[in-house]
């Protein structure tokens, strides 16, 4: 990354990085590397980006009575901690209302075409349907066993079943072994998933394009230097469903 081009993200870049080749020079356990990706995902999230939402691991639960329901454990939640009250909070574990939910997280330390099919899952679920319109599932792994032509196939295949409508959006997949990134954009009233060259920008695009999703546009602005999405040439480009469907 370039010198004086979005301090906050080498940075964070900068820190992720070396704590990462620390844990890889003690283990390549790939259980522990995903744990620890995790936990350190949470701590420079609330470290280095604004104090207006709180990020941790645990659940959302329903707030319709009928309907006694709770979501899988997200790995990390960020949520509105100043205008919802916590369900339940324990060390690094809470459960929040669907209504407090800004946006979730899922880490792997390896990612597979069952990861995205529980991705698909959590997204789609009865409990996902009370979530915020805006709120969108987010992927980071440490490897993959899948490339990311093969992650849109696996989503393209779901979402063409006549019987599975978008019910909750998808953010961004990535893994840290692979040179592209997967964004998901809705234009011209088209759900769409793209494929574009992550270059050498690491995890930064995937913070940049998460503080976008979380914060709007004049937070992504002010901190990310436009480095994102809107300055890639799509390799791929996928509509998942259009105006029709």
């Amino acid at each position: 990354m370039d010198k004086g081009v979005f301090s906050i993200a080498a940075s964070f870049v900068e820190e992720f990085n070396d704590r990462v080749g620390q844990l890889s020079r003690l283990t390549n356990h790939p259980g522990s590397k995903g744990r620890f990706i995790e936990l350190l995902l949470i701590n420079l999230l609330k470290k280095y980006l604004p104090k207006k939402y709180d990020f941790s691991s645990g659940f959302y639960c329903s707030i319709i009575p009928e309907l006694e329901e709770t979501s899988q454990q997200i790995d990390i939640i960020c949520y509105d901690h100043l205008n919802f009250p916590l369900f339940f909070n324990c060390n690094e574990m809470v459960a929040v209302s669907p209504r407090a939910v800004k946006g979730l997280i899922e880490v792997k330390s390896v990612m597979t075409s069952d990861s995205i099919k529980q991705l698909l899952k959590q997204a789609n679920c009865e409990v996902a349907k009370q979530l915020p319109i805006d709120v969108k599932f987010n992927l980071l792994s440490v490897k993959s066993q899948i490339t990311p032509e093969l992650v849109c196939k696996e989503i393209l295949d779901f979402y063409n079943k006549d019987d599975v409508p978008v019910v909750k959006g998808l953010g961004v997949i990535y893994s840290l072994d692979w040179e592209d990134i997967i964004v998901f954009t809705v234009s011209n009233n088209c759900y769409k998933m793209l494929i574009l060259n992550n270059f050498n920008y690491s995890i930064s695009t995937f913070v940049n394009i998460l503080i976008k999703d979380l914060y709007g546009l004049d937070t992504y602005m002010s901190v990310a230097n436009l480095i994102g999405p809107s300055l890639f040439i799509p390799k791929a480009e996928y509509v998942i469903r259009g105006e029709n469907n």
